[in-house]
């Protein structure tokens, strides 16, 4: 099953699409790339997912300038053969939120060896005991 997969052009041609697809933020830049995001690809057709009806209509103007530069960064000018616009929610990827490290776990990160964290928390679990006495 795999390997007809793998034969079928199509499928190959998804693929490459998708490569490219991943890179929409050097394609449309950052400001549009928070404001869209392809959503699926369908022999040569790119759907674009948009927050509003607004942004659609500020990328429908720039639709040949963006089919271009993916064209021109998939080295294929018949990969991508036309884009649609629609207003629905990004399925962007998100950044990753910075964690903080909780107070007294900073050492536990920076530690070398589980032998080094064991015996770290079994200092703790001693204080603490001693203190419950």
């Amino acid at each position: 099953m795999i390997a007809s997969a793998v034969e079928d052009k199509e499928v190959l041609r998804a693929a490459r699409a998708q490569r490219i697809l991943r890179r929409w933020p050097e394609i449309v830049g950052d400001l549009l790339a928070e404001k869209s995001w392809p959503d699926r690809y369908d022999h040569g057709l790119v759907w674009i997912a948009v927050t509003d009806a607004a942004w659609a209509q500020e990328m429908r103007m720039i639709r040949e300038g963006l089919l271009d530069r993916m064209r021109q960064m998939a080295g294929e000018p018949s990969l991508f053969t036309e884009l649609r616009f629609g207003v629905r929610p990004l399925k962007a990827p998100k950044k990753p939120e910075v964690v903080e490290i909780p107070e007294g776990l900073e050492k536990l990160h920076t530690a070398g060896s589980i032998r080094e964290i064991a015996e770290e928390r079994m200092k703790r679990w001693k204080a603490s005991q001693a203190n419950q006495e």
